[in-house]
């Protein structure tokens, strides 16, 4: 930490959440590692500073005060506001999806491991959806695993700064804009986001579909290219059946969807949770297999299993439930905070690529948490996204924001 934090490990802020330690920060806010005093369990503050021209934290809490009690969505625990800064104080995750990947040996995750993370993702997905909201930042730093016994198998989502209202007050469609803005991260970005068109449910499932390849191939073929318009073209000019190879056939089907939606038609998600499902069951695999990052080590007659799951401090109230003094906050942030749905500017995140990578003791014990990064777009019907062969992984990280990863004209 810097004299320059909003905070400093001993603060108590609103009498309740002692500050631990920072765990991510940059140009788009703070993040702490923190104790409630009421419950004793550890939470995650997320911070932006009161000066700052763009302030994104209203809808951060109004999205994740929607989606309480949804499976994969993290708990709501307080908000508010004083004269120095902005927060919001939610359940604290275990290890992001990014980073666990690149902790594999081959910087890939097993088939039965990637079809069951896609199986959660898409439920999440399909979550936010249900109650009116794009994510427009679908990745895997945005998907977290639980960190305690009973939820380190659950998959979380992550970062709701960027989402956006799709569905009028009477629950029609909104009309796309005729020009959106590039919205999300270049590398899982739909072409349509490319495009700068307005972003529809399908472009979430787009990224979700990149994610899936990289999570069993290891890579995508623009992970190496930093600039948004040259990934743009290559996403258009490759041929998507390619990226198939190590997928089942039967996610031809899944492509071929997503393909044919545009920006008004509601994907079929039980279709495509069929999809995920009758892969599993072919290949024999069950829900509670280990997944490849929990390991067992044998010596001699005493077996123990590595999982993403600290120590309970204690065991936090379930989802949906509101633990007690949750309502106190220093001003607490509108009420009316579902009113702004507006976007703000041309920002957008570039990749997840650019930066030094952390690697202390204690970042890789850190959790990624809703960072305010820009994305969108969709894909176009006609397009029919040829390769681009190149072999090396690239590391990110992604379990903190950057100062970097900041767009070119933010005042965050």
């Amino acid at each position: 930490m810097t004299t320059e934090d909003l905070l400093q490990p001993g603060h108590v802020v609103k009498e309740r959440w002692k500050v631990v330690k920072k765990i991510g920060g940059g140009g788009f806010g703070e993040i702490y590692e923190g104790l409630d005093l009421v419950t004793k369990e550890l939470v995650a503050l997320k911070l932006e500073s009161a000066k700052q021209a763009k302030q994104v934290l209203k809808m951060e809490v109004a999205v994740l005060k929607k989606l309480q009690g949804k499976e994969h969505v993290c708990r709501f625990i307080g908000c508010g506001r004083n004269d120095r800064f902005n927060y919001v104080v939610m359940q604290l995750q275990g290890k992001n999806l990014a980073e666990l990947r690149r902790s594999q040996p081959r910087g890939a995750y097993s088939l039965s491991t990637t079809l069951r993370l896609g199986l959660q993702i898409l439920k999440a997905i399909e979550s936010i959806h249900e109650v009116g909201f794009l994510h427009r930042d679908i990745k895997p730093s945005n998907f977290s695993m639980g960190r305690l016994s009973h939820n380190c198998r659950n998959v979380y989502m992550l970062d709701f700064g960027l989402a956006r209202q799709y569905v009028t007050a009477t629950g029609e469609v909104r009309p796309p804009r005729a020009a959106a803005g590039f919205r999300g991260t270049v590398r899982y970005a739909s072409i349509n986001a490319h495009r700068n068109k307005e972003m529809g449910r399908h472009d979430d499932l787009w990224s979700l579909f990149y994610m899936l390849v990289e999570f069993v191939n290891g890579q995508l073929p623009w992970r190496k290219i930093k600039d948004k318009e040259q990934v743009g073209i290559m996403k258009e000019k490759y041929d998507h059946r390619l990226l198939l190879k190590h997928l089942p056939s039967d996610f031809r089907q899944f492509l071929d969807h997503i393909l044919t939606l545009d920006y008004f038609e509601k994907p079929d998600y039980a279709m495509l949770s069929g999809l995920f499902e009758r892969c599993m069951k072919r290949r024999g695999i069950k829900e509670n297999d280990p997944f490849d990052w929990e390991k067992h080590f044998t010596d001699n007659s005493v077996t123990t299993t590595v999982t993403t799951s600290p120590a309970v401090i204690s065991k936090p109230p379930l989802a949906g439930t509101v633990p007690p003094g949750t309502h106190g906050t220093d001003n607490m942030l509108d009420d009316n905070i579902m009113a702004s749905f507006e976007d703000h500017g041309e920002n957008y995140k570039m990749d997840d690529m650019g930066g030094k990578r952390e690697t202390s003791k204690e970042n890789l014990a850190k959790v990624y948490y809703p960072a305010e990064v820009i994305e969108g777009g969709r894909m176009p019907d006609n397009a029919h996204p040829r390769p681009l062969n190149e072999n090396n992984n690239y590391y990110a990280n992604n379990n903190a924001i950057k100062a970097d990863e900041a767009p070119p004209d933010s005042k965050l």
